[in-house]
């Protein structure tokens, strides 16, 4: 069959070289745990829950259940208009504001990452309009940083690539350096370290700025930004009176042993992004959670449609039963703090594996968003093309990865056992002693 023959594709991969060298017999049939299988029968471990997303594995029943109690008693409904909402979608952003750091606290809903991190830049850009500060339109966003795709959304992604093959983007956006985390000392800390978002701020002008978003840790290279860079960044924005917004589409949702990285900080910041696994993957949800006084001033704005952003299915009935059964699990007792045992038996089973695979470098990230190093005999990060053809040898090795510049991505489900761990370091090593780079 040639590329032509199939209906579905994805504008992210050129699907003729991929039809070429891989063909239908690696389409996923199945899956049960931390496993897939494809159509020619091969088993996978998935270390990459399906982009991050499947939090809870491939078995995880009480979700199935209070997906299909709500497609009997209602399949579909929106808030859009917020005319009819779904009384189950009022009930999960309750649930889930409950559980967030104050003083955030309202809720819009939405179907993915990249939709909810342009509607925070929107929103806060709407904001001004509404107080009369037209002026305020520049974003900030950091480096080494991983917003989604969109219209907005791709220039907040300090993609490069992406900038140029998506071209034009908007043109409001300015990207500044990362936090040194290697250097960062907490006990002499000066404010340093927040210095290039300043300056970057003092250059287009504060009353020009609206908003900096960042990713606690970074979606690309893997750091965790430095807790007290946080909350000094934090800070420095609200002196200024800018919204500062945290992007946790990826950390959010027990990824880093916590429902959020935020709730860490002794300051909040202004609005929240939760994405993927807000509902375990098992539906499309995302959301954008914003402080009481932004909601506030916005609750009766001088316009009629108000902020005129959103889809169809945001609120949607069934991605708010699975969020709020994913809920349930992620605040038993006991489940979070075992992701965070789980991260360490994984992440001293790759430092193991270091001593033997020269290769395999330091391991970084927070609870089980973990980035490998790799390196070649000279020390020297590998490239974004060896890692990912490394990813395709993993595949080979019955292991399923993502691909990052000179690291290889780890995010399997929070659920993974002890056994999978082991499996996953095994796969690993092998993949890594038959690359050929």
């Amino acid at each position: 069959m040639t590329s032509s023959d199939y209906a579905v594709w994805h504008g992210l991969t050129p699907m003729g070289a991929h039809l070429r060298e891989n063909g239908p017999d690696l389409f996923l049939v199945g899956g049960s745990g931390s496993h897939v299988t494809d159509a020619a029968g091969r088993r996978y471990l998935d270390a990459r829950s399906s982009m991050w997303n499947v939090t809870l594995g491939y078995s995880c029943e009480p979700v199935k259940r209070a997906m299909a109690r709500q497609l009997d008693a209602l399949p579909s409904g929106t808030v859009m208009r917020y005319e009819h909402p779904p009384q189950v979608t009022v009930e999960y952003a309750a649930a889930l504001a409950a559980v967030l750091p104050e003083p955030l606290r309202h809720v819009r809903f939405g179907n993915t990452g990249s939709q909810m991190t342009e509607s925070a830049a929107m929103l806060s850009r709407f904001y001004r309009r509404m107080a009369g500060e037209t002026d305020r339109q520049t974003v900030i966003a950091l480096r080494e940083a991983y917003h989604g795709t969109g219209p907005l959304a791709t220039a907040l992604t300090d993609e490069p690539i992406m900038h140029d093959y998506s071209a034009p983007i908007d043109a409001h956006v300015v990207h500044v350096p990362t936090p040194p985390t290697e250097t960062c000392d907490p006990d002499a800390c000066t404010g340093e370290c927040v210095r290039p978002v300043i300056e970057a701020i003092d250059a287009v002008g504060a009353d020009h700025v609206t908003a900096v978003m960042f990713e606690p840790v970074s979606g690309t290279s893997f750091r965790p930004a430095p807790t007290h860079y946080l909350e000094t960044l934090i800070v420095e924005c609200r002196r200024r009176g800018i919204h500062s917004i945290a992007d946790e589409v990826t950390t959010g949702a027990g990824r880093v042993g916590a429902m959020t990285y935020i709730e860490r900080l002794n300051e909040v910041p202004d609005m929240l992004v939760l994405g993927k696994g807000l509902s375990a993957g098992y539906f499309p949800l995302a959301a954008l959670v914003v402080a009481r006084d932004i909601y506030d001033a916005l609750a009766d704005p001088p316009v009629r449609l108000g902020f005129p952003n959103g889809s169809t299915t945001d609120g949607h009935p069934i991605g708010a039963a699975s969020g709020l059964a994913v809920l349930d699990i992620l605040t038993a007792d006991g489940f979070l703090p075992r992701v965070l045992q789980r991260s360490a038996e994984l992440t001293e089973m790759l430092v193991a594996a270091s001593n033997s695979e020269p290769r395999i470098g330091a391991v970084r990230g927070e609870g089980m968003m973990l980035g490998v190093e790799l390196r070649d005999a000279n020390g020297a990060l590998w490239s974004l093309r060896d890692v990912s053809e490394l990813r395709r040898v993993c595949r080979e090795h019955g292991l399923l990865t993502s691909y990052s510049v000179g690291v290889m991505p780890l995010l399997p489900h929070l659920t993974i056992s002890t056994d999978d761990c082991r499996e996953l370091v095994e796969r690993f090593v092998k993949a890594v002693g038959a690359y050929q780079a």
